[in-house]
């Protein structure tokens, strides 16, 4: 494993472990779920698409190899252009990925950066992570990317809470309202490989 990640994520210390679960999972169950209406998808969909600037904020589990990494992260999402800022737990260590079409740049606390074509090849050199991060700006909230998606699952609200899209299984559970826009608190993603779990804490909307 790279000094980036040994240095990043501490996995082998249990307590560090048992505070970011806590804080991934962000005691949920003694939070009561807000009031919602019924909304068709269509009439979601629509409102979701109109949100190209936003910022999102939590804490990510990804669990692969029977080993989990933990890192709290904000993602900055402007257009097509965005920024992802990683840090280990108790925010230390903190790492930058910046991005635009067709190229990406993985920054270090002490200056130091690499570039790629992608923020996916980014994340998987630097950390050994498969992180679908041109889907994940999409399914952040709960919009599936462009192109082919299937089985989907609603609630009794009209909210997305399941779906397929290359090769992930993608799940929502709890939800939160923001500018009268229900955006997910937990996302779970899987494939064959990989399991990535976002607890999101804050969300901003119309952000540039």
């Amino acid at each position: 494993m790279i000094g980036v990640l040994k240095i990043l994520m501490k996995r082998t210390k249990t307590s560090l472990l048992l505070i970011g679960m806590a804080l991934l999972m962000g005691c949920a169950h003694f939070q009561p779920q807000p009031k919602f209406k019924y909304i068709s998808w269509q009439e979601r969909q629509a409102k979701l698409q109109q949100n190209k600037n936003w910022v999102a904020r939590g804490v990510l589990s990804v669990t692969y190899n029977k080993k989990r990494d933990i890192a709290h992260f904000e993602w900055q999402q402007n257009q097509d252009d965005y920024v992802i800022n990683i840090s280990g737990p108790m925010n230390l260590n903190k790492v930058k990925i910046v991005g635009a079409a067709n190229k990406a740049e993985f920054c270090q606390s002490n200056g130091k950066c690499v570039q790629a074509k992608s923020s996916e090849q980014l994340f998987f050199k630097q950390f050994g992570w498969r992180l679908p991060v041109s889907n994940i700006r999409y399914w952040v909230l709960a919009l599936p990317a462009p192109g082919k998606a299937e089985n989907f699952g609603f609630d009794q609200y009209g909210h997305l809470v399941s779906f397929e899209q290359q090769g992930w299984r993608v799940k929502y559970s709890e939800f939160q309202s923001v500018k009268n826009i229900d955006l997910p608190n937990i996302i779970e993603l899987k494939d064959k490989n990989f399991l990535i779990k976002l607890k999101i804490r804050d969300y901003f909307l119309g952000v540039k």
